[in-house]
């Protein structure tokens, strides 16, 4: 009553004295004044900033008393002077008692803050929204200022207790959810990892081939970022465990891997792909046994002009050395470029190359035609990654907004696959070739961005492969040897077949290595007549289908109703239909009533026990959880958090003509 008074006359108002009745909570008397009461004392202040004096000793207040329960209040003194200026009327919604953020403009504030929207493009939708700043009810200052008192509030415990915090009311939420942490002899957190229900149904999917990197190190710990990155079924991104390290050593390595596999029930990847760390190199071949290790090529493509100079001039030379790294079907062939690199540059004394030589079977595809790859060659898909968490965290950035912000990344890669798997349900591809009957055959089964891939290779293999030779072992076996229409290239590949069970390999094996029938095979296939591809070359992790048996429920009736909205209109639409088919039998209306109060009940009795358990396992975490201290702040590499410096901050001062004499005719007499 008195803010909406003193606002509508022009001045701002304070709390002042409180008092309660002995022995109890109730108010006793209540006191509240002008913002510019009283005077502060004056502090020599050594900061460059300094805050306006506010206060005159103005005496303008009110005060209230009440009975000993607290009901009736009374005015027991008023004070109407004041002694400075009052605000005029378009000012007042300046008066600092006046702006507050009420509960609706704060969750719409957090809402486009957590969406990525700016602060200050939040506090000016809210404007346009109400007609205006001064409509507003806050100022710009007082939006900042909520937005970093929410940031706080979800590291209260210190930051390690509050991301373990969130961690463990995603296990009672995710019954799959499964974390894990580490800390040093001083309790400090060093290395995280988790992984939820949805990323273990991913990795059962789409786990033979996975990408980790750890390139990413922006937040104020230096951590580093490792997520597990595999490729799924729309050739499309999905995370299948993530983790954050302390420093990138053997042992950090080991735990982060041997935590992943207990995760995954032991379950290990065919390949995974990393960059030319020898310390993570060191882990996988302790950890990951029996697993392919490959090297991204596009660090070491990079790397190669400067440790080889003449690939910069010499473009033959830099052509046989991307020739040995993809374009080789065997090892006979990668030895006979790499010879002939090494001859034509002179290379026989460079170290970069002699190392690289010693590991060739981690990163040419040469040594690696007999396992699946994807035909990946790089572990971009996993930068990539980071890239996308380089928008929602920074150098000063906390853990929980480092993990917060790769789960909403994780969230929009999850989004874009449902888009993906509604889009192939809902609609049928387009053939480049509408009589083909292997096309429709396969179309039906890939999803749409695999199709594509299959019909690439198809119509090459129909257009730009022909037979040059067949040669007929016995009844059922033959040979045939294709090669290029063109003539671009003298290679030739050798295909196997079997008339009887249509079975198949290729010299490139490009089956083996990408999942999907290379183009010399389906020119076999074309020239043979086949309606259809065997079951056994078309791969589950490929199909529509990849998921179905895994998480679908067959039930009839029973939906998957992860949305709130969603599980409403199912039940009321259910509950409209069965009052439809009773209403007109009073029998049948007083069955449905019966049952209706005892599920009711039932359900009651479900929440209740649910929420006492997430209580208590929510207090017995607090309990049980051990105390984690932050780690060590540090610096990423080469990034400052200090204030970035305008340009004329940076510019070089030319020296004065003056200078430049006085140098001239110092150099003279010399």
């Amino acid at each position: 009553m008195y803010c909406e008074y003193a606002h509508s006359m022009g001045f701002s108002v304070r709390k002042e004295h409180l008092s309660y009745w002995i022995h109890t909570r109730i108010i006793k008397c209540r006191a509240f004044c002008c913002a510019k009461a009283g005077l502060k004392r004056v502090r020599p202040s050594p900061k460059k900033y300094r805050k306006l004096e506010t206060r005159t000793g103005c005496l303008a207040c009110i005060y209230f008393t009440t009975d000993t329960e607290g009901r009736n209040w009374t005015v027991t003194k008023f004070v109407e002077e004041h002694n400075h200026p009052l605000a005029m009327e378009n000012e007042q919604h300046l008066l600092r008692s006046a702006r507050s953020i009420s509960k609706m403009q704060g969750s719409l504030i957090k809402n486009l803050t957590d969406a990525g929207v700016k602060t200050v493009h939040a506090y000016n939708f809210l404007s346009n929204e109400v007609g205006g700043f001064d409509n507003v009810g806050f100022s710009k200052s007082n939006a900042y200022n909520f937005v970093q008192r929410e940031k706080k509030a979800l590291i209260e415990r210190g930051d390690s207790l509050s991301l373990l915090k969130i961690l463990q009311e995603k296990q009672l939420e995710d019954n799959m959810f499964s974390y894990d942490v580490r800390t040093d002899e001083l309790s400090r957190l060093t290395s995280f990892f988790w992984m939820d229900g949805q990323s273990k149904i991913d990795y059962d999917c789409y786990g033979d081939v996975v990408i980790f990197d750890t390139t990413y190190r922006l937040n104020k710990y230096n951590l580093a970022c490792a997520p597990f990155i595999a490729v799924n079924n729309h050739w499309q991104n999905v995370f299948v465990g993530g983790a954050f390290i302390s420093e990138e050593s053997i042992d950090s390595f080991c735990w982060v891997f041997n935590t992943f596999l207990k995760f995954v029930g032991g379950k290990l990847p065919t390949t995974i792909f990393t960059d030319q760390d020898q310390a993570m190199a060191v882990a996988i071949e302790r950890v990951f046994i029996g697993t392919r290790h490959r090297l991204c090529q596009w660090h070491i493509s990079k790397k190669a002009p400067s440790k080889v100079p003449c690939f910069n001039n010499e473009k033959t030379v830099r052509g046989l050395f991307y020739q040995c790294m993809s374009k080789c079907d065997s090892e006979l062939e990668f030895d006979r470029y790499w010879n002939e690199m090494i001859s034509r540059g002179n290379l026989q004394e460079n170290r970069w190359l002699g190392d690289l030589h010693r590991a060739r079977r981690n990163w040419s595809t040469a040594f690696n035609k007999d396992v699946l790859d994807l035909g990946i060659l790089s572990t971009q898909r996993s930068e990539s990654a980071n890239n996308g968490l380089h928008g929602c965290s920074k150098a000063t950035s906390t853990l929980v907004e480092c993990f917060m912000g790769l789960e909403k990344l994780v969230g929009s890669w999850r989004r874009g696959e449902q888009d993906e798997d509604f889009r192939c349900k809902q609609g049928a591809v387009s053939l480049k070739v509408r009589s083909c009957a292997m096309l429709k055959h396969v179309s039906k089964f890939y999803t749409s961005k695999m199709f594509v891939r299959f019909e690439q290779a198809f119509m090459e293999g129909a257009a730009g492969v022909c037979v040059a030779d067949e040669t007929r072992h016995d009844e059922n076996n033959y040979l045939y040897v294709t090669k290029l229409c063109d003539g671009s290239d003298d290679k030739r590949w050798f295909v196997s077949y079997n008339s009887k069970t249509n079975e198949t390999a290729c010299s490139c094996r490009g089956f083996e290595t990408r999942g999907i029938l290379c183009k010399h095979i389906l020119r076999i296939y074309n020239l043979k007549n086949l309606r259809e591809i065997p079951p056994v070359y078309l791969l589950k992790r490929f199909c529509r289908d990849a998921k179905k048996g895994i998480y679908l429920s067959n039930t009839p009736g029973i939906i998957e109703c992860n949305s709130n909205l969603i599980f409403r209109n199912h039940l009321m639409r259910f509950a409209y239909d069965l009052a439809n088919r009773v209403e007109n039998n009073k029998d049948a209306k007083a069955h449905v009533l019966g049952r209706l109060h005892v599920l009711a009940n039932e359900a009651d009795e479900i929440v209740e026990a649910v929420e006492m358990r997430r209580r208590g396992l929510s207090n017995e975490n607090d309990k049980n959880t051990p105390l984690v201290r932050d780690p060590v702040k540090k610096n990423p590499k080469g990034i400052s958090n200090a204030r970035l410096k305008g340009y004329w901050e940076t510019g070089s001062k030319k020296p004065s003509k003056t200078i430049n004499l006085l140098k001239i005719v110092i150099t003279l007499i010399n």
